[in-house]
């Protein structure tokens, strides 16, 4: 469904931010709404928002090739471990062991 929303642009052109009403120094776009808040690879062309696959594409890539930050390395490790007691407690369980 398309929707009048409001947005500006990088410096190459791109979105970088969206508005559903008409804000000051923003410029009118039509645009799908599965669109609205996605950034950084979507641009208006003839007044109307569209992907730039290629760009798209980039951004992916580059946020595949950035190395986790120690917290989120940390979430992940603590995600492994829960999962890994879960199974042991399963394991003990089903050996008639009692869990408290």
């Amino acid at each position: 469904m398309m929707k009048d929303y409001w947005v500006t642009l990088d410096d190459q052109g791109f979105i970088n931010a969206w508005s559903e009403v008409e804000t000051l120094d923003y410029m009118e776009v039509r645009s799908d709404t599965e669109l609205f808040k996605k950034l950084d690879f979507v641009r208006v062309i003839d007044g109307v928002a569209e992907i730039d696959e290629a760009r798209r594409q980039q951004v992916i890539k580059a946020f595949e090739d950035t190395p986790l930050s120690e917290t989120e390395q940390l979430r992940a490790q603590n995600i492994e471990l829960r999962d890994t007691l879960l199974d042991l407690a399963i394991i003990i369980d089903s050996l008639g062991g009692e869990l408290e």
